[in-house]
């Protein structure tokens, strides 16, 4: 199992409030910056024993859309609803993510 802290941040309040959950989380963890649009993000994959803790803000109790393109980008190793599908659709600020729950 891998745990990824997958945030976007632009201002740095939802980078703070990832980093004390993932912080409570065991284990060391993999940091993908959903804000730098510089990165490959479909060179991350995620298996069903990964945990993903995912970090956005909220505005309006919608998600920014470059930050759903870039978690949509992500590549989907073996979860349900092939690529992309694992993506929650939520207004809240953060989600813990695993596959077959």
């Amino acid at each position: 199992m891998k745990l990824y802290e997958m945030t976007f941040s632009p201002t740095g309040g939802t980078q703070k409030a990832a980093d004390l959950l993932t912080e409570a989380l065991d284990g060391e963890h993999t940091a993908v910056d959903l804000t730098d649009s510089g990165t490959d993000f479909s060179a991350v994959t995620l298996t069903p024993e990964d945990v993903a803790v995912i970090a956005v803000p909220s505005y309006g109790g919608r998600v920014p859309g470059p930050a759903t393109e870039r978690l949509f980008s992500l590549k989907n190793g073996g979860g349900p609803g092939g690529p992309g599908g694992w993506l929650w659709r939520c207004g809240a600020r953060m989600c813990i993510w695993q596959p077959g729950l």
